[in-house]
């Protein structure tokens, strides 16, 4: 089986930069969803000049043919056909993220069964504005666009869904028949079915067709893919999923919960019976079975183990590992640390480049000096440390197991096991000042307004 995916276009009606076949949908670009429709084909790709070594890059597996001028879909085909190797072959565009492959396996089967030169995929819309319409006269089939319609014409509601099967003999004879627009110079694929014998339709359902010219149209076909995307997972609850927001490449264990208005991007892993609460941020990360993440939390690229308890609003920074049973609390930020067993960081503290044991308490307000201006330190912080509120640990520094970091204490230089480390200035209190203090400002004030 071969295809040919025309990805040729410029593009212009999405006003962007960045080729509509290559805009994001969960998580892929539009055109990667288009082939991996046809893993089971042999995949050519028409392309213009300037996306030609991004798709050899992403499509290693397939053969990309150069339009080398925009002159319209069947000069496009005409860059592949004489590529095609087999008895017959699809056509399909690049901006068609929602087709079927079974679609298309199906379309084969019945070209093949009845002997046709051309099977054309159609769709009925209840507004089928826009379309070429499905014309069917004396039993011969005609493509009408949408502007050289006439009214009566324009009331067909079957329209051209714009992917085909050709044989490829039939379609080798016809090519070259097709004769330019006289209102754009372009030559027209729809225009190859005047000079084909066989020729007969196969229905598809109409959300299959979906093409993205507009960013209206990216935005509601991202829609229906995130609905295919989340219809997947049999075994997870979304309590809300038409405002929960999960990528291609993303996994999640059985009787897991996600909560409105999750995020899980890129190659998540989540695994199960874990509870993922409103807002959370999952970026590239790995969550093993039954975390809780409370809500507002980021996460990127981190490892999170068994039963450790996340937020809210935590954000854990690239490189960030949590050993099983870990507490991160709320407003807390790790980047580039390793924690063990049963440590917690109940609140309002970062940890950077660091490694910390199992079992420590890390108090309110702490933080790790990772960098001198010049380079990042490390902090390293042995098993069962009790670390008070307020305390500064400033790298390189290493503290022993089961020692005490006293509340308010900067922590300059190394801490064996089993000390306490203390650093404070002693308090001094001064019987009275307040009232001095005052008494001579208000005189000073008397004297000002005075003068």
């Amino acid at each position: 089986m071969e295809a040919v995916v025309l990805a040729a276009g410029k593009s212009k009606r999405m006003k962007s930069k960045i080729s509509k076949i290559f805009h994001n949908i969960c998580g892929k670009p539009i055109i990667f969803y288009v082939v991996k429709a046809l893993e089971n084909f042999k995949v050519h790709i028409v392309s213009n000049p300037d996306m030609k070594e991004a798709l050899e890059k992403m499509f290693p597996e397939a053969k990309v043919h150069i339009q080398q001028e925009q002159k319209g879909t069947a000069d496009a085909l005409s860059k592949a056909i004489n590529h095609i190797e087999f008895e017959a072959f699809a056509v399909v565009n690049g901006d068609m993220p929602l087709i079927k492959g079974e679609d298309i396996e199906t379309g084969l089967n019945i070209l093949k069964l009845k002997g046709l030169d051309c099977l054309i995929f159609t769709s009925t819309l209840d507004n089928p504005y826009g379309y070429g319409r499905i014309v069917r006269e004396n039993g011969k089939i005609t493509i009408v666009e949408e502007k050289e319609a006439t009214n009566q014409i324009k009331q067909i509601k079957e329209v051209n869904s714009g992917i085909y099967i050709f044989r490829t003999e039939a379609a080798l004879r016809a090519l070259p028949k097709i004769e330019k627009s006289s209102e754009t110079g372009e030559y027209y694929l729809t225009e190859i079915i005047k000079y084909m014998e066989k020729v007969d339709t196969l229905e598809i359902n109409s959300e299959n067709m979906l093409g993205v010219n507009t960013r209206k149209q990216l935005s509601e076909v991202r829609r229906i893919m995130q609905r295919r995307i989340i219809d997947r997972f049999e075994y997870v609850t979304f309590i809300d999923p038409e405002n929960t927001y999960v990528n291609y490449d993303v996994e999640i264990g059985e009787d897991t919960v996600i909560y409105p208005n999750v995020h899980l991007k890129d190659k998540t892993k989540i695994g199960r019976e874990c509870i993922i609460e409103n807002g959370n941020i999952i970026e590239n990360s790995v969550i093993r079975d039954n975390v809780h993440i409370k809500p507002y939390c980021v996460i990127e690229e981190s490892i999170i183990c068994d039963n450790c308890e996340i937020g809210p609003f935590a954000h854990l920074r690239p490189m960030t590992e949590l050993k099983s049973c870990v507490r991160i609390g709320n407003f807390v930020e790790t980047k580039k640390v390793k924690i063990g067993k049963r440590t917690k960081a109940s609140h309002l503290t970062y940890l950077g480049d660091a490694e910390l044991g199992e079992d420590v308490n890390v108090g309110c307000g702490t933080i790790t000096c990772n960098y001198d201006g010049y380079q990042k330190n490390k902090t390293i912080v042995g098993d069962r440390v009790f670390i008070g509120s307020d305390v500064q640990l400033v790298a390189p520094v290493k503290i022993g197991n089961d020692a005490l970091i006293a509340a308010g204490t900067t922590v300059t230089k190394d801490v064996e096991p089993f000390a306490l480390a203390i650093s404070r200035v002693p308090q001094v209190n001064k019987p009275n000042w307040v009232k001095k203090y005052r008494e001579t400002m208000e005189k000073k004030l008397r004297e000002k307004n005075k003068s």
